[in-house]
């Protein structure tokens, strides 16, 4: 009698990181945090959902340009699925990249406005191409 074996969400290691966004969970950005790695710069995007869970996406964007970072992680993000708003999102660039205890207060106003609307113009997209 063969026995049925289940994996855990999320493939292979079934680590917390691994499992998907569920379509159950509507997700929304929280915060952004970018940080310098090479010649690139890392974006971790702390998403928060309905009922209080929190999951972090982690990418490299493909240039050192802080703009261009977040407008890739915010196409990135979009395009996961199940998260709907990035409306009041804060970027801040990783403490271990500020210059003071100051720099870690410090939000990147106009960082937020590209992440923005690079998020919604792809959520558009998405939205366009399911009708």
């Amino acid at each position: 009698m063969a026995r049925s074996v289940r994996r855990k969400p999320g493939g292979r290691s079934g680590g917390p990181g691994d499992t998907p966004l569920r379509a159950t969970s509507m997700w929304r950005v929280d915060q952004v945090f970018l940080s310098h790695r090479g010649g690139r710069i890392e974006i971790v995007a702390s998403l928060v959902n309905d009922d209080g869970g929190l999951r972090n996406l982690s990418m490299v964007a493909p240039t050192g340009d802080p703009k261009a970072a977040v407008e890739h992680a915010a196409r990135f993000v979009a395009g996961k699925g199940n998260v709907y708003r990035a409306w009041g999102a804060r970027i801040r660039w990783a403490k271990q990249q500020a210059v003071n205890q100051q720099d870690n207060l410090v939000r990147d106003l106009q960082l937020e406005e590209a992440f923005l609307d690079a998020f919604e113009e792809t959520l558009q997209e998405i939205r366009d191409r399911q009708r």
